[in-house]
């Protein structure tokens, strides 16, 4: 518990236990209850080594977050793309030759097991970066009808003008799959291996012409994080890989959690953010965090371990949610919000 691995741990221990297994079944598909008390985002890395690792929370989160908040790129091309060992992807060797090959010329997906689909912008946001699997090349029926289904919920809610699939064996027969249930068509790029010189080729030719666009990471972060699109222009990211800022100006707007790679506001970043995930506290100034017994009202959307706004009639105050929204409002006890920065109104 205290490391976050005991769902790991359960899916180790039920496998010898027919009542156990399906104990644990039973509990995944009361996915509303599930996630609602489920972190945002943990340390701890998250193994998917069994079938039922597929059906976890946290998966079906991030999927449909994915769908129904994020807020792609503005382009009408999009590479699907294989997922990588490495995590992020963009440090492995593949996911460079393939990143230099679309030269910032199509939206960049990539298609992987438990995950679905994690676009470039959010390859460091949990679980896109934290997250194992046993690699056979080998991908179930369960599997692929998993992986198909979200990518045809995707590309109902994102059209797009072309759709290239960079993809071979089980990946690409996913995306086949999706494309079918879609009506939409493939321009297969792969001639063998992904990362070869030919298949790399393809990939280059078949955007020739194509315009460049510039990924709008914290966009598309922002959006799957608060499920709103913010204004980023004018912003910029500075400082390396383990202290990233996001300013405006010289005003600091975020900083990037690099264990997570969710972004937390400051004052003027919540500015930027015109509502939700905001908690209210009653008539008090926050000497320290806020107590669950102070939280007057908050947005049922908060999880543990979400950037939060606390608001009351006498302060504002940045901070992380350390309970679930339902907890916060019905404990007696503990601590609510872990208390950032406090400004007084």
């Amino acid at each position: 518990i205290e490391t976050g691995r005991l769902r790991e741990l359960v899916e180790e221990r039920c496998r010898a236990n027919a009542a156990e297994v399906a104990a644990l079944r039973f509990l995944d598909r009361n996915y509303a209850f599930m996630e609602r008390h489920l972190p945002v985002a943990r340390a701890a890395p998250m193994l998917a080594a069994t079938a039922e690792s597929q059906n976890r929370a946290e998966i079906r989160r991030f999927a449909d977050r994915v769908i129904e908040r994020f807020v792609p790129t503005r382009t009408d091309v999009v590479v699907l793309l294989p997922c990588s060992a490495k995590k992020p992807y963009s440090l492995s060797r593949s996911h460079k030759l393939f990143m230099n090959a679309v030269n910032r010329r199509a939206h960049e997906l990539i298609v992987t097991s438990p995950l679905g689909l994690v676009p470039r912008e959010l390859e460091r946001v949990y679980p896109a970066a934290h997250y194992d699997v046993p690699v056979t090349g080998y991908w179930d029926r369960e599997e692929c009808a998993f992986i198909a289904d979200i990518l045809a919920r995707y590309f109902a809610a994102h059209p797009y003008r072309r759709v290239i699939a960079h993809l071979d064996g089980g990946a690409l027969s996913v995306a086949e799959m999706a494309a079918k249930a879609c009506g939409i068509d493939l321009e297969v790029t792969c001639r063998g291996h992904p990362a070869s010189p030919e298949s790399l080729r393809a990939l280059d030719e078949a955007l020739a012409g194509e315009r460049r666009v510039q990924t709008d990471t914290i966009k598309g972060t922002a959006s799957w994080q608060f499920g709103t699109e913010i204004n980023t222009k004018g912003l910029q990211v500075r400082g390396r890989s383990m202290q990233m800022a996001v300013l405006r100006g010289r005003e600091q707007i975020f900083s990037i959690d690099e264990g997570t790679g969710l972004l937390r506001p400051t004052f003027a970043g919540w500015d930027l953010i015109p509502e939700g995930y905001r908690v209210r506290i009653d008539e008090f100034v926050p000497q320290g965090d806020v107590l669950a017994p102070g939280v007057v009202d908050c947005d049922p959307r908060i999880r543990e371990g979400d950037e939060v706004l606390v608001e009351g009639p006498l302060a504002v105050a940045t901070g992380r949610a350390m309970m679930g929204a339902d907890e916060m409002l019905r404990s007696k006890r503990g601590v609510a919000v872990r208390v950032r920065k406090v400004k007084k109104t």
